[in-house]
């Protein structure tokens, strides 16, 4: 069974100023089709509504994303997002089994924005999926030794170029839903990507 959220439950779980939430949640969410401001009906946000909300909220008051920034990336990763098991799995414990993918423990996601020609913007993904991070001895230093994989999302045909870590937004996107799912105290072993 799906548990709703309201705007002040969400609010108060989440540590978001109400005003706040409710501004984001129109920003991101598409208009509410039972409810309006004259309708006497209140928002209820299932759980993949709520984190939708939460991470654009966190791509524009952390990140320094405008709302239409935020809105583009968060269309841009949608469909990633749900094949990597960000979102609220109904059927329960819920595992990934999808090879290599089964491996990563944690996603980070490196934002670049391009500029084109036409002066309009497209963003350029780059996913680090963290297999392991594992302390050692080198030289007589302490250092750590990380096994990971890269890819693109949203890349297209285009080779992706050398990235400016200059430029970039890292969004450490793995630890933004642990901390919703702690914050709102739901079942991790509903997220695949956790599991």
């Amino acid at each position: 069974m799906i548990k709703f959220f309201t705007n002040r439950e969400l609010s108060d779980k989440l540590g978001i100023k109400l005003a706040k939430w409710k501004r984001w949640s129109r920003e991101f969410l598409p208009p509410d089709p039972l409810g309006g401001m004259q309708s006497g009906y209140a928002r209820q946000y299932n759980p993949d509504q709520a984190f939708t909300v939460f991470l654009g909220g966190h791509l524009v008051a952390d990140l320094k994303f405008s709302i239409p920034e935020a809105n583009q990336i968060i269309q841009d990763l949608n469909n990633w997002l749900s094949d990597k098991g960000f979102f609220f799995d109904l059927r329960g414990h819920s595992v990934s089994d999808k090879g290599m993918e089964a491996l990563i423990k944690k996603y980070i996601l490196f934002i670049r924005r391009e500029k084109r020609p036409d002066k309009r913007f497209k963003f350029i993904y780059t996913v680090r999926g963290i297999i392991s991070n594992e302390p050692v001895q080198h030289k007589g230093f302490e250092m750590v030794k990380k096994l990971y994989v890269e890819t693109f999302v949203n890349q297209g045909s285009e080779k992706p170029s050398e990235m400016d870590m200059n430029v970039v937004k890292t969004l450490y996107l793995t630890g933004i839903l642990t901390d919703f799912i702690d914050a709102m105290g739901l079942d991790r072993m509903r997220y695949s990507v956790l599991s």
